[in-house]
């Protein structure tokens, strides 16, 4: 998946899998082997019932799924085999398990989902939903568009991403500078960057012997991805980059336009954070390793934050507005496969992650939860004001679909790189995002 599409928490996720995954990596998954002794793979007939579940983590993430299914587990007596593998792995072999009839019950999807929606191979989980009793109100509603192919729900949204801005607490008393507060907008964010950001002679950017390539406190990290990144700044500054159900583009839009060079100058013009490959240096994030005063970054990385951070005191708020408040509010979710024998079992674990697992999920900092009323486990804190975030429900766009996506989310990607990393000016990069993506999406 493209830098673009590819969510910074998925990239983090994919980094621990070095040694590989497993089961998904072979065409033919196999569940845990009985104790009858049978080798073909599959469970007797007199063996416990079991869901399989296939899911992209790494190995912690893959304790985190184990967890997270054992109270299910405990309740209904259903064992939950989880098969996991890398990103990459992961949507390379699915399609192949798919026609091949041998994909898990319950597979784990996100923004490549409808592309599977013309060969109805997943269960369509309105009539489920509709007999189980749920109530679609109940749940934040921005992420089910994305899952919906022809009328039907191809994948039930399981939490969300939104935004946030970290902020180093013991930064800003140091420095006596009040924390950031949900009042604040882009020029206020580029001013107090620019107090924060100092190289390694304590210059800062407005100095004439600024060192540009020595720089050892940056105001900002800045999330640069679609999901975090540059689509929050487009609808921030009242515009859409697609337009007629996300058969045309709208990159040249001057609003557009306007919001990549905001995002590009804070890289270089201004100089206040960091272009994708100086956050290299430090793993990828300069705020978590304490050289940045701020991050505007997706709730994805909050469990990092909280997991890695032990030498400063950190806190969040809303992101910094624009010309109006706009953010994506994207999630996955959980597809059956229409094979699967099991559907009764595969949809009790479906309906369990979306409700009684949900405050689960929060608590761990996992994900936002998607079921309105288990939000508060994730407002708890630590942050402490965690739970400011959730005005962004009240404005947060769906995440875009369309015809061709990994073709065009590579484009995007490639482009959008050149951009931040200043190979390509904001308005000829969007030019040729425009040309190009045109006709793979009518």
């Amino acid at each position: 998946m493209s830098a673009s599409k590819l969510s910074r928490r998925d990239f983090l996720r994919m980094a621990a899998l070095a040694t590989g995954g497993a089961v998904l990596a072979a065409c033919q998954p196999k569940t845990a082997t009985p104790a009858t002794g049978d080798t073909s793979g599959q469970p007797p007939a007199t063996a416990e019932k079991s869901v399989r579940l296939g899911v992209w983590a790494s190995p912690e993430e893959f304790s985190f799924f184990q967890q997270w299914s054992t109270p299910f587990t405990e309740s209904t007596k259903i064992k939950v085999n989880i098969e996991y593998v890398d990103w990459s792995t992961y949507w390379t072999k699915l399609p192949t398990l798919l026609s091949a009839g041998s994909a898990p019950d319950v597979n784990e999807m996100s923004n490549y989902t409808l592309q599977f929606g013309p060969q109805k191979v997943f269960k369509d989980l309105n009539p489920l939903i509709a007999s189980s009793g749920l109530k679609m109100d109940d749940f934040v509603p921005s992420p089910f568009k994305k899952f919906t192919f022809e009328g039907e729900l191809m994948a039930f949204p399981m939490c969300l991403t939104i935004q946030m801005l970290a902020y180093n607490k013991d930064m800003f008393d140091k420095a006596g500078e009040p924390y950031p507060d949900a009042t604040w907008d882009w020029a206020k964010m580029l001013e107090v960057a620019q107090k924060f950001t100092k190289d390694a002679n304590g210059k800062g950017p407005g100095d004439a012997a600024f060192d540009t390539a020595n720089v050892a406190q940056w105001g900002i990290e800045m999330a640069l991805d679609e999901e975090s990144g540059w689509s929050a700044l487009v609808f921030q500054n009242e515009a859409e980059y697609w337009l007629e159900n996300y058969t045309k583009p709208n990159f040249t839009d001057p609003k557009v336009v306007e919001a990549f060079q905001f995002l590009a100058d804070m890289i270089n013009k201004y100089k206040v954070a960091p272009s994708p490959s100086a956050s290299q240096k430090f793993g990828g994030s300069p705020f978590q390793a304490g050289q940045a005063a701020m991050a505007r970054q997706g709730t994805y990385m909050m469990l990092p934050f909280l997991t890695n951070i032990t030498k400063f005191a950190w806190d969040v708020t809303v992101p910094p507005k624009g010309k109006t408040k706009g953010v994506m509010a994207d999630g996955i979710g959980w597809t059956m496969t229409g094979a699967t024998k099991v559907q009764e079992d595969a949809w009790a674990l479906i309906k369990y992650f979306n409700t009684d697992g949900q405050a689960f999920m929060g608590k761990k900092k996992w994900a936002v939860p998607i079921l309105k009323s288990a939000f508060d486990s994730f407002a708890t804190p630590p942050p402490d004001h965690a739970g400011d975030l959730k005005e962004q429900f009240d404005y947060g766009h769906p995440w875009p679909s369309y015809k061709n996506n990994q073709q065009v989310d590579d484009f995007l990607g490639q482009k959008c790189t050149e951009i931040f990393d200043g190979k390509a000016t904001p308005a000829a990069a969007l030019q040729e995002i425009q040309d190009y993506v045109a006709p793979l999406v009518k």
